[in-house]
């Protein structure tokens, strides 16, 4: 392991050496330096700058970026494409001068210097471990620490509890699809068709987001009002979408999408791996609406999902169908308008969701109302950017229905107990940010937020800062802060309240096609009152072989416990590789491995005899025992068809797990605790479709 780190070390000082700088300035009509105007290449989203005080920028190029271009853009002004030169000065001119525009509705963060990275939306397409979701996505990267393949997300060995998912700075609740009663589920319920991008702070949280412990994954809608209409037919083994593009105007557009997904096709090409699921089925359609006028900008999102999942539910006690229906909508909106040097903007976000569940003779119904208001403004000066608001987060649940009375009891014979029970929690937030530019290359960010007591939430004040220095090939972020969050456990609807006190440093070097970034972390934390550690290193590279092999590779060091009790997150280390090959033009073949030391649980050591209700009480050691460590390989393959000018297909296949590994999950016990199986992660799937845009 440490041979491992050194090589990774080493790489990182030998790039400096090998880096060219290009530099430039971006200015309006009069010659005025734009700050904040976005600059990156054409073919590499990901690689980019934003403009100093004075407009002028920095841009790490390597040996294969040279005949890129580069895209310049700003808010309010015309989106240009220009040839790479060094030393270019870009004039940009507003929109109210064009026919066919651009429109940009949502400024950028004011933390933006801090973030770790940022996924776009051909990133989330062409990944094959995102499965073309917008959330799984965020499991690729090194800072992921996910041990259910699920689409809850750990960041850094934090609960996804502690995890704060926005949506146009509007937080999403429920978010999962086919979820279980624990709340786990495969999938998002987010249609990539309308993600610009994601942008992913695994750590210090910006104070900008609210009730927030541990890392944020804030997503941004499309903003691009296209020539024309389009059109978007996709056909796969598990579903099948449509998504149409209706130009308005030229500074208005609107989005229909939906998506059916059925489980017999899937089912029939993967018998024995889905053999514990009788049936899913979901339907969603979507409605959303953007653009600008010379007043407003907007984006206003309606989206309702109507879903049921049916799997086999083994227990000692039980072994029968869990059948659970669930139906969510929510609404979104954003409103933004522009007043002298600042900006004042205000977010709703109301949903509304409703599930039965039901298995032995147990019956269920859980339901939710979240209401979500904030109002902000931020004012842009030529040293500083000072962001300030107020927002209100309401979470209603309540719960009817019964449950079994023992955890060991659950037949259709064992007793059980009514419940009706509701809460509902309200935190009401302020908060300042201040970001100070103290050069074209250091900015330096603080902050508070802090409650006002409503109820049962108690009093608290959470403060962050961060440093940021970016040049000569360098971007080096450092950051502290204390957090704390308040909400609902999903599908159960209990309480809960988290708080922690963070302190990171990542740096990152990007030379001649080679990517190395180092991030260390420690957090302290409480979850409901227990407390846990987290602390850890990762170290991330990757590599472009002659423009056709692209290679990566991370690894986290991790100590993580919560004190001492079982943590899922408790693991050594966490390893992710990829390699991706293009042997002609719009061939991709991309493999995938992930492996990490496998997770703690604790064995069966007896069992008592209950002659009353006839069921064994088990006894559990109080060692804990370490399962075998866990492996995960997959491939897939892509080609992009161009049918006509308008008209291209994308057709991919993949293949999860392909060495089909037994990977433990825990253990199933039969009903007297004397023997057990392994209960497993997934196993060999196979996967397959296309996109056809028209």
């Amino acid at each position: 392991m440490r041979s491992f780190i050194a090589i990774f070390l080493s790489l990182f000082s030998i790039s400096l050496f090998s880096q060219r700088t290009l530099m430039g300035h971006v200015v309006d009509e009069e010659g005025e330096g734009l700050i904040g105007a976005h600059v990156y290449l054409l073919n590499n989203w990901r690689k980019g700058a934003i403009t100093d005080i004075d407009g002028k920028y920095q841009l790490e190029l390597g040996s294969g970026d040279e005949k890129d271009s580069l895209i310049v853009s700003y808010i309010g002004f015309e989106e240009r494409l220009i040839p790479i030169q060094d030393g270019t000065r870009i004039e940009l001119k507003p929109i109210e001068t064009l026919v066919e525009t651009v429109v940009v509705t949502a400024k950028p963060l004011i933390a933006e210097e801090f973030k770790y990275m940022e996924i776009k939306k051909l990133d989330i397409y062409t990944n094959p471990a995102a499965k073309a979701d917008p959330i799984l996505a965020v499991n690729s990267l090194p800072s992921a620490t996910t041990t259910d393949e699920s689409a809850n997300i750990s960041l850094r060995g934090s609960s996804p509890l502690e995890t704060g998912v926005f949506m146009n700075s509007v937080p999403i609740y429920d978010g999962v699809r086919y979820s279980q009663l624990n709340g786990i589920g495969t999938f998002s319920i987010f249609n990539t068709a309308i993600i610009k991008g994601v942008t992913v702070f695994p750590g210090n949280p910006p104070l900008e987001f609210g009730n927030v412990t541990s890392g944020i994954i804030a997503m941004e809608t499309d903003d691009l009002v296209l020539d024309g209409n389009a059109n978007s037919l996709s056909i796969s083994l598990a579903s099948i979408g449509y998504a149409r593009e209706q130009k308005i105007n030229d500074r208005q557009s609107l989005k229909l999408f939906t998506n059916w997904q059925l489980s017999s096709p899937i089912k029939m090409v993967n018998e024995s791996a889905l053999e514990d699921i009788e049936s899913f089925n979901s339907n969603d359609f979507g409605l959303y609406w953007y653009g600008s006028n010379n007043w407003i900008n907007w984006k206003i999102l309606g989206y309702g999902v109507n879903e049921g999942y049916e799997f086999n539910f083994q227990h000692p006690s039980f072994s029968g169908i869990f059948d659970q229906e669930k139906q969510r909508g929510f609404l979104i909106s954003s409103f933004e308008k522009q007043v002298g040097n600042g900006t004042i903007s205000i977010n709703k976000g109301l949903s509304a969701s409703q599930g039965d569940y039901t298995y032995s003779n147990v019956a269920f119904n859980v339901q939710k109302k979240d209401l979500f208001l904030s109002a902000n403004y931020l004012l842009t000066r030529n040293k500083f950017n000072l962001k300030a608001g107020l927002s209100y987060d309401y979470r209603n649940s309540s719960i009817d229905g019964n449950f079994h009375e023992l955890s060991y009891a659950l037949n259709t014979n064992h007793p059980t107990l009514d419940l009706s029970n509701g809460i509902a929690l309200k935190v009401l937030e302020g908060y300042s940010y201040l970001k100070y530019l103290a050069s074209d290359k250091i900015a330096i960010g603080v902050g508070v937020r802090k409650n006002v007591p409503i109820d049962q939430i108690s009093d608290y004040l959470s403060s962050q800062g961060n440093v940021s220095y970016s040049g000569d090939g360098w971007t080096i972020t450092m950051g502290v802060g204390k957090y704390h969050k308040n909400s609902l456990v999903e599908n159960t609807g209990e309480p809960f309240e988290s708080e922690s006190i963070q302190k990171s440093i990542d740096i990152k070097r990007d030379i001649n096609g080679l990517e190395v970034a180092l991030s260390l972390f420690d957090k302290n934390g409480t979850l409901n009152k227990e407390k846990y550690i987290s602390r850890g290193l990762e170290v991330f590279t990757s590599y472009l072989f002659a423009s056709k092999i692209n290679t990566s590779a991370s690894i986290t060091l991790l100590d993580a416990s919560n004190e001492g009790e079982i943590y899922a997150y408790d693991l050594s280390y966490f390893f992710r590789g990829n390699i991706s090959y293009s042997p002609g033009r719009f061939w991709t073949i991309e493999t995938t491995i992930v492996t990490r030391q496998g997770s703690t649980t604790r064995e069966v050591a007896s069992a008592n005899y209950d002659e009353i209700l006839d069921v064994y009480i088990p006894n559990y050691s109080e060692e804990s025992l370490r399962l075998a460590y866990y492996s995960n390989i997959g491939l897939s393959v892509s080609k992009v068809f161009t049918i006509s000018e308008k008209m291209n297909i994308i057709a991919f296949a993949s293949i999860n797990n392909i060495l089909d590994r037994k990977n433990q999950r825990g253990f199933e016990y039969n009903a007297d605790y004397t023997q057990r199986d392994n209960s497993l992660f997934s196993l060999r799937t196979g996967y397959f479709g296309a996109v056809i845009n028209f």
